[in-house]
């Protein structure tokens, strides 16, 4: 086959694939990425509360919530008006942390990356997993709560 068909092959594979797509699925409590509002809150069962900030309007939270039996400090979503749920953070009590590594350990093996960073004398640990529908960040740090973030991949890996 030659090299033009191959091509052909490729753009109309890529095509198919974005046409015909199913929702993509985020990772925690099956959520599915742009939903809306009122579908995140009837799906998790809470009311979600508005974060003003002079920057970013689309920011919503809840605290003192409970996922599979843990306790989460804030339970933080950014929905946008247009396209729906694009993030959702988890702020948990750092003594939680080691459960929840390993859970995404072993759902998703290891981490695609890790880092030690130092700001203001701080030290900060970060894993990173991909799993091609979504990235995963967890962030640790001493001064604040352990922090679980997810938001849809906007790379697909095999085309790496």
């Amino acid at each position: 086959m030659t090299k033009a068909y191959k091509y052909i092959i490729i753009v109309v594979f890529s095509f198919l694939i974005q046409v015909f797509s199913q929702p993509v699925y985020a990772c925690v409590e099956d959520l599915k990425w742009g939903m809306d509002l009122v579908n995140v809150e009837n799906h998790l069962g809470v009311s979600l509360i508005p974060i003003r900030e002079k920057t970013n309007e689309n920011l919503f939270e809840v605290k003192e919530f409970q996922i599979s039996g843990l306790p989460v400090e804030a339970l933080r979503v950014r929905i946008e008006k247009k396209d729906g749920l694009k993030q959702l953070a988890y702020e948990i009590d750092n003594e939680n942390m080691t459960e929840v590594l390993a859970g995404l350990r072993y759902r998703f093996g290891s981490p695609v990356g890790t880092n030690v960073d130092i700001e203001g004398g701080s030290p900060q640990q970060q894993w990173i997993w991909h799993t091609g529908e979504d990235v995963i960040v967890a962030v640790k740090s001493d001064k604040k709560p352990f922090l679980l973030s997810y938001r849809p991949s906007l790379l697909d890996p095999s085309f790496l």
